[in-house]
């Protein structure tokens, strides 16, 4: 697990450097379109690009961390037992899901590799990068939603299973602090 944990510090690091390189993509780009009438070239694509390594790379740290959005509207009422059988099935059907994308995101990844496409544009960026880092987030996600469906199903068998905190108990600790 400290491998897992290590592998999703280093993506969260590479996703904060592609959001700050987004940012000053950004600046740049239009502070040049403003006062020379020279903008980056494939600014767009560049952006999109690198929105996949924002949006697909930390997902896997953030499965880890709990800290994505969670719907308790019905499940606040359930005994903790019942939240986590809520949450197991929950991390096996994104289990299943994402391996399907995986498998999808992977043909597509090596797909572009091999015909060496390409985006029409002045620089002629190739589309393999970002796939390919689509297809790693998207595979490190996997892995954490296997390793915690074991937990899940092990911790449910020896009774020591605790549900995720909910928003509101989030919210008010965030509050204390």
């Amino acid at each position: 697990m400290k491998i897992l944990d290590r592998i999703d510090r280093a993506v969260v690091l590479v996703a904060m450097v592609a959001l700050v390189a987004m940012m000053l993509l950004t600046t740049v780009s239009v502070t040049g379109r403003y006062f020379f009438s020279r903008p980056i070239p494939d600014d767009l694509v560049l952006s999109e690009f690198l929105m996949i390594f924002v949006v697909f790379l930390p997902l896997s740290a953030v499965q880890a961390k709990r800290e994505h959005v969670f719907v308790t509207i019905f499940t606040d009422w359930m005994t903790n037992r019942a939240k986590v059988v809520m949450e197991t099935f929950g991390v096996i059907v994104g289990l299943v899901a994402f391996t399907i994308v995986g498998w999808a995101s992977f043909h597509e990844v090596y797909g572009s590799w091999q015909a060496g496409s390409y985006v029409d544009g002045p620089l002629e960026l190739p589309e393999w990068p970002p796939r390919l880092a689509l297809f790693f987030g998207v595979a490190l996600f996997t892995v954490r939603l296997l390793v915690d469906a074991i937990r899940s199903v092990i911790s449910l068998r020896q009774g020591t299973a605790v549900a995720a905190r909910s928003e509101e108990e989030r919210a008010l600790d965030a509050e204390i602090h």
